[in-house]
């Protein structure tokens, strides 16, 4: 069967390596309310790498906000006030998904073992280098779970 002729030369290969431990400088590309296989709902984060190097690596978090264990909703809330702070927006207030897209931070990354396998850990939010919190493309936000999608899923 014929794939077609789609030109693929921006297209970056499948899969993706750890970074480095390091600060890196990233943009928030998506922000969306998922659902774990327990059904409480999570909010996750896509932070898209501009430097000082793997510009382009993606980085995700997720943030347990309705978890019934109190522990891990609070180490979720003081992730969110962190990251609304290095994003230069009101930190006392959740605010809105909308509100984190596009702006940059800097995050610290490591790298931690669990069960024999190796996984990226977001250790530290701040303000990035430089004047602008914003950045030039802003993506749209997806819907909550169960609301119904505009688009339509290419796979």
């Amino acid at each position: 069967m014929n794939l077609g002729n789609y030109d693929m030369t921006n297209v970056q290969e499948f899969g993706r390596d750890l970074l480095p431990p390091g600060t890196y400088t990233v943009a928030i590309t998506k922000a969306e309310v998922k659902q774990w296989s327990s059904g409480d709902n999570y909010l996750s984060l896509w932070y898209k790498v501009e430097g000082p190097t793997h510009a382009g690596a993606m980085l995700f978090d997720s943030l347990s906000l309705w978890d019934k264990d109190p522990k891990y909703q609070g180490m979720a809330y003081s992730k969110l006030k962190s990251i609304r702070m290095a994003c230069g927006l009101n930190s006392n207030i959740c605010g809105d998904t909308d509100e984190l897209l596009a702006k940059r931070m800097s995050v610290k990354v490591a790298v931690r073992d669990k069960d024999g396998k190796q996984y990226q850990n977001i250790n530290l939010y701040r303000k990035p280098e430089g004047p602008a919190q914003t950045a030039p493309a802003a993506p749209t936000a997806a819907p909550m779970p169960g609301a119904a999608s505009a688009a339509a899923t290419p796979w």
